[in-house]
């Protein structure tokens, strides 16, 4: 990922492994001069978390537009079926803008192309998880079956791409009636659980996941271990996964006592057969 491009990041919660990095990454995009927006995404506490540095250590964002938006937790300060959301506008300068936003759906961030989700999971501090859902892709455009029912290639060609109707010859095609594009296909859908228990909603985050990115803290003989702590072993999240219908399952936040991952994988490969381990830079294929 490129440095100067605009770009979300999303705070699972507050406990310091999931947080202490970001005011010195906000720190050195200041340095660096970045230009490009940046949005932070993440639980109540998140602004006086920041608000902190900023006022005690320097920590300023003025270069480039910094929009935060603080998801209010449902025990403390938000109405029962309603999500509210502050958003800081101009976020660490001297321009700051606040309104609150109060909503009746999980959706936190919305465009044409993705809407982001959050979800309450059940951990020892206010923690969200993600659900990144893409828009629904355009479907695939058969140039041949074009030319058959003699449309010229040009600027209706684009039309149709686009799944919409055209006019030629004072005749109405539909396309995708017509077999020249086929139909819509599901966008792809990640989602993402930091560090939480097995519970309804860590299940509804995930389901009918594209890829499912989620903590296993703990390998099968720590079970218990991991119900205290409110963490996940590798079987909880491989049971999660089966349960929520996902495709692909990533392991990750692994504890330092394991030296072999690979042992952990394989437990969760016991239930969840597709299942991957998480490494530092790994990169991954999302298929359509």
């Amino acid at each position: 990922m490129k440095f100067n491009t605009p770009t979300t990041i999303l705070i699972s919660h507050l406990h310091g492994d999931h947080v202490i990095g970001l005011p010195g990454l906000l720190f050195r995009f200041h340095l660096n001069e970045r230009t490009a927006p940046l949005r932070i995404i993440g639980p109540y506490g998140i602004a006086s978390f920041l608000l902190s540095h900023y006022h005690f250590i320097g920590l300023r964002a003025t270069k480039y537009p910094l929009t935060l938006i603080e998801v209010g937790y449902p025990k403390l300060d938000t109405p029962p079926g309603q999500m509210m959301m502050t958003h800081y506008s101009y976020f660490l300068s001297e321009n700051l803008h606040r309104h609150i936003i109060q909503h009746t759906s999980n959706d936190i961030f919305v465009n044409k192309d993705y809407r982001i989700k959050g979800m309450w999971v059940d951990h020892s501090v206010p923690t969200m998880g993600f659900r990144f859902e893409e828009a629904d892709l355009d479907g695939k455009f058969d140039p041949n079956r074009a030319l058959e029912m003699n449309i010229p290639k040009g600027r209706l060609w684009g039309i149709m791409q686009d799944g919409q109707n055209i006019e030629i010859n004072g005749e109405t095609i539909d396309p995708v009636k017509e077999g020249i594009v086929t139909e819509k296909r599901p966008g792809r859908v990640i989602a993402y659980s930091a560090d939480t228990a097995k519970c309804p909603e860590v299940i509804e985050l995930a389901k009918n996941a594209t890829v499912f990115v989620c903590e296993s803290t703990y390998a099968y003989l720590d079970e218990d271990l991991a119900r205290e702590k409110l963490h996940l072993s590798s079987k909880m999240a491989a049971e999660i996964a089966k349960e929520a219908n996902v495709k692909q399952l990533i392991l990750t936040h692994f504890s330092s006592r394991y030296k072999n991952i690979g042992t952990l994988e394989e437990e969760a490969k016991e239930i969840f057969p597709n299942t991957r381990a998480a490494k530092d830079l790994m990169e991954f294929f999302i298929p359509l």
